[in-house]
């Protein structure tokens, strides 16, 4: 043990051998000591198949042993009962719980003797001294067991038939409710006899919306957007697949044709959203740089977007994520004159610090909208402008035409 270490634990080594000698009772014709006790809950109910091991450290305050010194590790029974019986070493570690347990050690309570987490959230583990021959009993470990939410989800055919006893492709996407953070999961699952499978969730610091798809020989199918609640221990799906399988389609998974499948089915082409405020529509399109943008946009017979004001710039926001991406403001006819794409008149602006105090270069013709949501001017051959992928297009919406009633 490390000297900060042991100054740390110091008071606790000295109450629990202090202790000790109170409440154990000397076993002449054992050699080694034992510890008992039981793990309970919250609420007091007795808690199984939680690990409880021993590790032994050798004398207390002598030299550090050499070699290999074997643990002892129990698993507490039906009645949340461990026992750990002939610990030959004077200093030993006490752990409770594994990989496989998710919990938290509240508080280990041993005679009158409490012990309580302060530093540390996942109080786990003890060490403390033993002499040869002694018995400490009734210890009572309280833990708050710790329940990772899953996804239940079931597998039909179109007709409602179950997709049974299969090995599918599953992908999970998340994104938190500002769009700022988003992220995903995939690989291989198998269905068992009724079509469900099931998958644990990390659940993410932020509130958001998952959705999982799956993919089977060439079918796919994707659940409404849900989200976690603390405490939520499943969710449930049902995911029906767009088709019957035909038995003479019926071919050996590709996982690479699968996860290709599935990705353009969770993640379809963009579409045109129009902003109520101007009736103005607008786009978000994956882009190279701001040539491929440009040309994107006159293909579309639309222009890179124009801000005109901040209620439109949160409404942009709003729409499509906090994110970089191009916009249709340059000075590239004429240096420090700004110009949209679209010929409006620049009558809103919302420069970053740097851009106003001269971050603008004759060779920084072009502009973006940074994570801040504040705008950057940018040069386009700088490697550094490849990571800005999106570009926001903009038109004049069609009107929607509404037959004359006959008469």
């Amino acid at each position: 043990m490390k000297l900060h270490s042991f100054r740390q634990n110091l008071g606790l080594l000295f109450s629990i051998t202090t202790l000790s000698l109170l409440i154990s009772s000397p076993i002449v014709a054992q050699q080694g000591a034992r510890i008992s006790g039981r793990v309970v809950d919250e609420l007091g109910s007795h808690v199984s198949n939680i690990s409880v091991v021993v590790l032994p450290h050798g004398e207390m305050g002598g030299p550090p042993q050499i070699g290999f010194l074997p643990l002892q590790q129990t698993w507490t029974d039906a009645e949340g009962r461990f026992s750990l019986t002939n610990i030959g070493q004077e200093s030993v570690t006490l752990i409770v719980g594994d990989r496989d347990n998710e919990m938290e050690v509240l508080s280990i309570e041993i005679g009158k003797l409490s012990l309580y987490p302060i530093r540390h959230p996942h109080f786990g583990k003890i060490r403390f001294s033993l002499e040869p021959g002694t018995e400490i009993g009734n210890v009572v470990i309280t833990v708050k067991l710790e329940t990772k939410p899953q996804i239940r989800a079931r597998v039909v055919f179109a007709d409602g038939t179950s997709l049974a006893n299969a090995s599918i492709y599953r992908i999970l996407q998340y994104k938190n409710l500002d769009g700022s953070r988003s992220g995903s999961s995939s690989g291989a699952a198998d269905t068992d006899a009724d079509g469900y499978f099931v998958e644990d969730l990390d659940e993410e610091d932020d509130l958001g919306f998952y959705v999982l798809g799956v993919e089977y020989d060439g079918l796919v199918a994707k659940s409404v957007p849900f989200m976690l609640y603390e405490g939520q221990p499943q969710v449930h799906l049902l995911l029906t697949l767009n088709g019957n399988l035909s038995p003479l389609t019926q071919r050996m998974p590709d996982p690479i044709e699968m996860g290709a499948a599935l990705a353009k089915f969770l993640n379809p082409q963009a579409v045109w959203v129009v902003n109520p405020a101007n009736r103005h529509a607008y786009k978000q399109i994956d882009t190279h740089g701001i040539t491929d943008a440009i040309a994107q946009a006159t293909g579309e017979n639309a222009y890179l977007v124009a801000i005109n004001d901040a209620s439109e710039a949160d409404w942009i926001q709003k729409i499509f994520g906090r994110k970089q991406f191009w916009i249709g403001l340059n000075d590239v006819a004429e240096e420090g004159r700004w110009m949209w794409d679209s010929g409006e008149p620049v009558t809103y602006t919302n420069w970053d610090r740097y851009s106003v105090e001269g971050g603008n270069t004759k060779m920084k013709d072009y502009v973006i909208v940074a994570f801040s949501g504040q705008w950057q001017a940018v040069e386009a051959r700088n490697p550094r402008t490849r990571r800005i992928t999106k570009a926001i297009l903009e038109k004049a919406a069609t009107p929607v035409k509404i037959p004359a009633a006959d008469n």
